[in-house]
C-alpha cells in the first residue's frame, strides 16, 4: 500500500509541475516559473528524503517480523510431539501486536510432519510453512498477503496426483467485477516441499480430470472462460470461450472457442459454437459469464 501511495504521490507531483507556461507573458512570469522549479527541487529532496526514510522503517519492520517467525520456530523446536498447535501475541518495538499461530501434524503425508505459522500484523498476513528434519525445521513455503484480501486456506489433492496440496484463497479488494483468485503450491514428490506459485481467477478445480476452468476478469456478459490442464509442475492451456461480436461490438448469438485470450500475440480461433460447451456450467461464475442476474 505504501509503494501505492508513494506512486500516487510522484505521479501528481508530475502531473502539476509538468504543464509549462505560455511563451507569451515570458518575461512578467520569469520570476514564478524559477521559484516553481526551487519548489520542485525542495519537493523531490523532500520525496527522497521520505522513500528513504521509508525504505528503512520497512527494512526494520521486516527483521522484526523476522525475529516474530525464529521465535514460534524456536518454541515449535522445544515441543515434543509432532502433534500441536499454540496461539500468542508477540510484541513490536513500536507497541504493535503481532497475533502468531503455530501449530505441527500430517498435514500433507503420513510420512513427514509439517509446521505451519501464520502472523498477522495490522492488515498482512504471513504464512510459513516448514518440513521438520531430524536437525529441526527447513522452511518449504512462505506467503504474504493483505488481510482485507485473504479469505482463508485449505489443504486438498487439486491437481489429481494424489499428494495434497496448499490453496489460499483470497478476493481483491479494488477493481470492478469478479475477482475471487487462488494461490497454489504443489506438493514435490518427496513430499516436503512445493512448488512455486500458481496463480488463477475465479477458478474452479477438477482434480479428477487434472483441470482448472474458470471465469476471467470482465464485466458481467463480457469476459471469457478459461480452460487449463496442469502437465507436471506446469501448466498448459487448453482453450478459452468467449461470446462472438460482430463489427458494431454486438453479440451474434454463437460463440468463440480459441486456443489463446482474444488480443494476445498467438490468438487464434479454434471453431465457433452455436452453445456452451456442458462442461462449463457447473463452473463457480457461470452466470457472471452468462451476464444472467446482472
Amino acid at each position: 500500500m505504501k509503494y501505492i501511495i508513494t506512486a500516487f504521490a510522484i505521479g501528481m507531483i508530475t502531473l502539476v509541475f509538468s504543464c509549462k507556461p505560455s511563451n507569451k507573458k515570458e518575461t512578467v512570469i520569469s520570476n514564478k516559473v524559477d521559484s516553481t522549479r526551487t519548489h520542485l527541487v525542495e519537493t523531490e529532496q523532500e520525496r527522497l528524503e521520505k522513500r528513504k526514510k521509508w525504505a528503512e522503517s520497512a527494512r526494520i519492520d521486516s527483521i522484526r517480523l523476522d525475529s516474530v517467525l525464529q521465535e514460534a520456530v524456536r518454541r515449535a523446536t522445544m515441543k515434543p510431539d509432532n502433534r500441536f498447535s499454540e496461539q500468542y501475541v508477540a510484541m513490536m518495538p513500536d507497541g504493535s501486536n503481532v497475533d502468531v499461530d503455530i501449530s505441527s501434524d500430517f498435514y500433507f503425508t503420513k510420512e513427514h510432519p509439517h509446521l505451519m505459522v501464520r502472523r498477522s500484523l495490522q492488515g498482512p498476513i504471513y504464512i510459513n510453512i516448514f518440513s521438520k528434519t531430524g536437525k529441526g525445521f527447513r522452511q518449504v513455503l512462505s506467503f504474504e498477503e493483505l488481510g482485507l484480501a485473504y479469505i482463508g486456506d485449505t489443504i486438498f489433492d487439486v491437481n489429481g496426483d494424489h499428494l495434497k496440496d496448499f490453496v489460499v484463497n483470497g478476493y481483491g479488494t479494488s477493481g470492478c467485477c469478479l475477482k475471487g483468485f487462488s494461490n497454489v503450491y504443489l506438493l514435490r514428490p518427496d513430499k516436503r516441499s512445493f512448488t512455486s506459485n500458481f496463480w488463477f481467477i475465479n477458478p474452479t478445480f477438477s482434480p479428477k480430470e487434472g483441470m482448472i476452468r474458470g471465469i476471467c476478469y470482465g464485466h458481467p456478459g463480457e469476459t471469457e472462460m478459461y480452460k487449463y490442464r496442469w502437465n507436471g509442475e506446469a501448466v498448459d492451456t487448453v482453450e478459452y470461450v468467449y461470446y462472438e461480436k460482430n463489427d458494431k461490438d454486438q453479440k451474434t448469438g454463437k460463440l468463440i472457442l480459441s486456443n489463446n485470450e482474444p488480443g494476445s500475440n498467438n490468438h487464434k480461433v479454434l471453431r465457433r459454437l452455436i452453445a456452451i460447451p456442458p462442461e462449463y456450467e457447473k463452473i463457480e461464475g457461470y452466470d457472471w459469464f452468462t451476464g444472467i442476474g446482472y
